[in-house]
């Protein structure tokens, strides 16, 4: 290829490069090239492929070894209320059936009963709430009023057991919100901001807003309910570096900063009222893009399927952290 400069471009800041690294630096050794990998959202070379979670151009797709997904970040749910941790242990349903029970032996007592009859039907389901709670509050004389109201306490018993188990084990720990994990809720529920491209894509959200209004704080971001679409690549690096990360973090020594001592200050505050949602969208086959014009689009589909064939793309994660044959030979004489 004469010298010629092989340029990849990847919009993918968080993800792990290092087979593409690889598949690039074997094109050009090979094929007398050089490799050059860009980092930047506006290139100021001619680029040959280019790997993004979301294409909107024309080109060859070569398909690649690992996937592409997209994730949400949602706002983490409020805390439930005393009133509402209560009403957990059971669904609506068995509150309801619960409730018409009483009512339902409350009208048969004032039916039938020869005490209750002359008594206001409500005064009787204030009666059968006041046993379920401590027990009758006066002698029954009635054979089927004693029959109907031993019944109840018998059920009652089974009901509050099992509430009181349950209650005790939710009121230990705090109780939330449903979360928002799935993408019907997420867009009933979340406002997003209006994004050209997204819209392009198709990705048309229920609640946008063009204002910036919003990010006035964190705490206005939660009470507004704002969500965001990025890359789950960024979901899976935040998780796994910002409960431990108080400096800048680079991607290889010497190499560009990823974010500043302040944006992960920032960053962990905000996690504090948002998180990672485990809905997904456009999960598919990582590609590359490749102009139809590069003269490597050829050579690059052949070699990276070659990778995926050979399962090449784990070699180049190895060979990092690969320990010499020295140290192999000096941690088996001590193990000895």
């Amino acid at each position: 290829m004469h010298g010629y400069e092989i340029i990849y471009l990847t919009m993918d800041f968080l993800r792990d490069i290092t087979y593409d690294v690889e598949i690039g630096n074997t094109i050009a050794q090979l094929h007398n090239a050089t490799f050059n990998r860009l980092m930047e959202f506006i290139p100021k070379k001619c680029v040959d492929y280019y790997y993004s979670p979301t294409y909107g151009n024309e080109g060859q797709f070569v398909p690649l070894p690992d996937k592409s997904e997209l994730c949400f970040i949602v706002p983490k749910s409020a805390p439930k209320s005393v009133f509402l941790v209560l009403l957990d242990p059971y669904d609506r349903f068995s509150w309801i059936a619960f409730g018409l029970t009483v009512i339902a032996l409350s009208m048969v007592l004032f039916w039938f009963a020869e005490s209750s009859r002359y008594t206001s039907i409500l005064l009787i389901v204030l009666e059968m709430l006041m046993i379920v709670l401590n027990g009758p509050t006066h002698r029954l004389v009635d054979r089927f009023e004693r029959f109907i109201v031993g019944l109840f306490m018998l059920l009652s018993i089974v009901v509050i057991s099992g509430y009181q188990s349950l209650v005790i084990s939710f009121m230990s720990s705090p109780r939330y919100d449903p979360q928002l994990d799935t993408v019907d809720a997420i867009n009933d529920t979340c406002l997003f901001i209006y994004d050209v491209q997204l819209q392009s894509l198709g990705y048309n959200f229920k609640n946008v807003h063009h204002t910036f209004e919003v990010f006035d704080s964190t705490e206005l971001m939660w009470q507004m309910k704002w969500c965001s679409l990025v890359a789950c690549t960024e979901a899976a690096y935040i998780t796994a570096h910002v409960g431990d990360v108080d400096e800048p973090v680079k991607i290889d020594p010497g190499e560009m900063p990823l974010y500043s001592e302040e944006e992960w200050k920032l960053m962990k505050h905000q996690l504090k009222y948002f998180r990672y949602s485990k809905a997904r969208m456009q999960s598919m086959t990582a590609l590359y893009l490749v102009a139809q014009d590069s003269p490597v689009r050829h050579l690059l589909a052949r070699y990276t399927q070659a990778f995926v064939e050979g399962r090449l793309e784990y070699f180049p994660v190895l060979k990092k952290s690969k320990p010499k044959s020295r140290i192999l030979l000096e941690d088996t004489i001590v193990a000895i």
